[in-house]
């Protein structure tokens, strides 16, 4: 018998799911479910399970020493890919005993990943999913000093990264899981932040079939090329002629950004965070240096206003004035956790040096030319600018975008770029009337909503709100993300799309204000009545002020031909040719 594995648009295929799964010994084999031991003889192709590890409830040890607590009991896999002859893709696959929500939950990696993040996935098994994550193939990327440069020189270790790891461990946990569960998830979602962001929109892209549900957050790996262009720069920015922003200088900054800004961008006067901080249009000249020694702490040097101009402006071809990626917005100074500049060694910089070699000075680097070539070689590996989902969308997938207004790490408005171009894609032949863009949101939002967290930093942290209620202490799992993929099950599985998200900030153990996170273009706006710490007390209104979102220019947008690209119903054959 030869099984085509199907479709998650159609009924699973018994006999099929069966015949994936081969023992050393068939009297090992359950009649319906494999037992944790016994999924260490599981043949899947270009896999080898190098643990199968029953754990107890209570507290375990993760590889590294990661001392883990108040743990149901549950099954752990892992395993090694190995798609290519330079492919060495590690996975990780958590299952609970019992109370099990018939959910499978992909988690994204940090960074250069590298590594296995096993507090966030102890985090969700206590929420009953099954759940997998993937050190991207990387490792030692994460440990070793020359970073995300020990893949230079390794393409298919590249497009590991980029891409190819992330669906194989899709592929492969969904089969481990049908094998010790005997029927496959009922749901499947995605939840990254920064690099699992990135994760989540080349996966909803490139393999639409995937996932039922897709949180991407601070997406950073979505726009890699030209991410790495910002951070190359910002370095230019703050060494071409060396300057160094303090911690008291950057606290200075947004501090006078809230005052002159707060009350102008529909935020409370007694804010201490920008609703919208587009609206804001501060000059860091205002901080300047005027010879006087009271503010010799926190005034900035000519040059130092320089550098913080060309920080807010983002990256621009200096020979055609066109766009390669947006700036930083006013007011997360001070979340800036790496002090200015962003230093060489920073992850999403590594890819430049797959093209130019590890000793590649950044200061060199020509926005002109060297943008094009780094394009040419990488645009089509890494990114995944281009806005058409309609294959993910015609399943019945459901997309949430977050992003955080104070993020100093990650472009934000490179995130509501993409989402205005996700809208532009809905519109008839292109046409731009204000009916037609209406109806192009509403096409937009049938199946993906992006939220705009005020005042909140990368992933999490800030002035801002950024935790579910009830939650006192940080959950080691970038705050919003947990609040939106409550939302998210809601969407795919009672149809039920989220119309805010409600989010509260934490001082001191103290849950002390509550904010709606409102679907864009909508912004939370005080109505006049009620307490202004609940968020009860405001609306969502629709933002109209025309604001610059600092779109790309096309040519900056053209990834070629993205690799790959899998059409729903061929996605599971092509990594099992034989429809194993």
């Amino acid at each position: 018998m030869r099984c085509v594995p199907t479709s998650i648009r159609r009924a699973p295929n018994l006999a099929c799911a069966a015949l994936l799964i081969s023992f050393v010994s068939v009297d090992a084999m359950p009649a319906a479910a494999a037992t944790c031991a016994d999924l260490a003889r599981l043949a899947l192709p270009d896999t080898t399970v190098t643990a199968a590890e029953p754990v107890a409830a209570g507290t375990y040890t993760a590889p590294g020493g990661v001392v883990l607590t108040n743990l149901p009991a549950f099954c752990r896999i892992a395993a090694t890919l190995t798609p290519t002859s330079d492919s060495n893709i590690q996975i990780e696959v958590w299952m609970p005993y019992s109370g099990w929500n018939r959910r499978y939950l992909g988690v994204g990696n940090g960074g250069i990943g590298g590594s296995f993040q096993y507090r966030i996935l102890a985090w969700y098994i206590a929420l009953n999913y099954a759940i997998a994550q993937t050190d991207m193939g990387t490792s030692p990327a994460a440990t070793d000093p020359l970073g995300g440069r020990v893949l230079t020189g390794h393409p298919e270790k590249q497009i590991d990264y980029a891409t190819r790891s992330t669906n194989l461990m899709t592929l492969r946990s969904k089969q481990i899981i049908d094998a010790f569960y005997g029927e496959p998830a009922k749901h499947s979602y995605f939840v990254g932040c920064s690099t699992g962001g990135g994760q989540a929109l080349h996966e909803a892209l490139q393999f639409p079939g995937d996932y039922d549900g897709i949180i991407a957050g601070a997406p950073a790996i979505m726009n890699t090329t030209h991410q790495a262009a910002g951070h190359v720069w910002d370095y230019d920015a703050f060494n071409s002629s060396p300057v160094n922003i303090t911690v008291d200088q950057r606290t200075a900054m947004t501090a006078a950004i809230v005052k002159q800004c707060v009350s102008k961008d529909g935020g409370l006067s007694l804010d201490n965070f920008l609703t919208d901080p587009r609206d804001c249009h501060w000059d860091p000249a205002a901080l300047q240096c005027t010879g006087g020694t009271s503010d010799a702490a926190t005034c900035l040097t000519a040059p130092q206003v320089a550098a913080m101009r060309k920080y807010f402006e983002g990256p621009i071809n200096p020979r055609t004035g066109e766009r390669i990626y947006a700036g930083r917005m006013r007011g997360s100074e001070s979340e800036n956790v790496q002090i200015f500049p962003v230093g060489r060694s920073a992850s999403t910089g590594s890819s430049t040096y797959w093209v130019f070699g590890n000793d590649f000075d950044w200061l060199t680097f020509d926005f002109d030319r060297d943008m094009d070539i780094f394009d040419d070689a990488m645009a089509a590996r890494l990114n995944a600018n281009t806005a058409d989902l309609e294959e993910f969308k015609s399943h019945g997938g459901k997309l949430i975008l977050t992003h955080g207004f104070a993020d100093s790490q990650v472009a934000t408005l490179n995130t509501v770029a993409y989402y205005e171009r996700l809208i532009a894609s809905h519109t008839g032949e292109g046409r731009q009337e204000g009916g037609e863009q209406k109806e192009a949101l509403r096409r937009t939002q049938e199946f993906a909503r992006l939220f705009l967290f005020p005042g909140v930093g990368h992933c999490a942290g800030g002035a801002g709100p950024d935790s579910a209620e009830g939650d006192l202490v940080p959950p080691p799992t970038p705050k919003i993300d947990r609040i939106a993929l409550d939302a998210l099950a809601q969407w795919v599985e009672r149809g039920i799309a989220p119309g805010r998200i409600i989010a509260y900030h934490v001082a001191n153990g103290v849950q002390d204000f509550s904010r709606p996170v409102c679907p864009y273009p909508a912004l939370p706006r005080y109505s006049g009545v009620g307490d202004t710490t609940k968020a009860s007390s405001f609306v969502c209104v629709a933002d109209k002020d025309g604001d610059d979102n600092q779109q790309p220019a096309p040519k900056y947008l053209n990834d070629g031909d993205n690799y790959p690209i899998v059409p729903i119903d061929d996605r599971d054959r092509r990594h099992d040719p034989d429809n194993r």
